[in-house]
């Protein structure tokens, strides 16, 4: 009850008008007042809000004790499943059946790549795949950029543009993306991702 209180009091000093809170705060005898008044209040609330006999039997047990990384590894892998990359990226192919399928140069693709203009997903140790989704007439879609300047890291970058989204009507990113919606799945991402 006691922070319902202060909480109360704090919120209600927020109404008053800047002159109020410049008044308020040269005014030693104002302030005195209203700090009265705060702990009449206080210990009202106080003498009625009934208390445990026994508050130390009220706390939690805490976090534990701190693991080792080791055991850390081994509970986590306890639950996590491995899942093949296609199963969650979708249809993804290499810089060669890009160029053979779709007719994308390799060059092309590197350049892309480069200017972050292209989600490439890390397949083995060092081959990357590239989601076909992300082309449209053998080119990125248009904001994908703006997105990846964001969501620097690509497998974030893909699942995100891949899942239906709320402020979306659960339609996915990079469909509206697709749509033209540039400058408005920008904006999602940014606010997504805690940047301004």
């Amino acid at each position: 009850m006691t922070g319902q209180a202060l909480s109360a009091a704090a919120y209600l000093t927020t109404k008053l008008t800047e002159a109020q809170q410049a008044a308020l705060a040269n005014d030693v005898v104002s302030q005195d007042r209203v700090l009265k008044a705060m702990r009449e209040i206080l210990a009202e609330t106080s003498a009625t809000t009934a208390r445990p006999e026994n508050p130390s039997a009220m706390r939690g047990e805490g976090l534990g004790a701190l693991l080792s990384l080791e055991e850390g590894q081994r509970r986590l892998s306890a639950y996590a499943e491995p899942m093949k990359l296609e199963d969650w990226a979708g249809p993804v192919a290499g810089s060669t059946e890009l160029r053979r399928d779709y007719g994308i140069a390799r060059s092309s693709l590197h350049a892309w790549q480069q200017q972050g203009a292209v989600v490439g997903l890390l397949k083995g140790r060092r081959a990357h795949v590239f989601p076909i989704a992300q082309f449209i007439d053998a080119r990125p879609v248009e904001g994908l950029t703006s997105v990846l300047t964001i969501i620097r890291e690509p497998r974030t970058a893909w699942l995100w543009l891949i899942s239906p989204h709320p402020e979306l009507d659960e339609q996915t990113p990079l469909a509206q993306l697709k749509a033209g919606k540039v400058r408005e799945i920008a904006d999602l991402a940014a606010r997504d991702y805690g940047q301004p």
